[in-house]
């Protein structure tokens, strides 16, 4: 068996990407100087975590928006990179109107 490694932050883009083309929700973007991650990734061994930081669109009902970007969000990593996804933890940090 071959084994390799994946830099977190190609982890984190596949995550990012994962939720590019779904206009309720967007990668939360914290304030200028302050040291946020908004992307998450741990793994170990061939199991990975996931912690994402959301915004969305006002007026959507959120436990909904939750499920699909977490089946989004899994679905894109196992894919990707094989990796078995135990959990992806979506936090709301904001809301944005319509249009924006």
């Amino acid at each position: 068996m071959t084994e390799y490694q994946i830099a977190t932050s190609v982890l984190e883009t596949i995550v990012r990407e994962s939720l590019t083309d779904d206009g309720r929700v967007r990668v939360h973007t914290p304030l200028p100087f302050v040291r946020t991650h908004t992307i998450e990734v741990r793994v170990e061994s061939e199991q990975c975590q996931v912690t994402v930081h959301l915004d969305a669109l006002l007026g959507e009902h959120l436990p909904s928006l939750g499920r699909d970007a977490r089946a989004r969000i899994a679905a894109a990593l196992a894919q990707m990179t094989g990796l078995k996804v135990d959990a992806v933890d979506v936090i709301f940090a904001g809301v944005f109107p319509s249009g924006s």
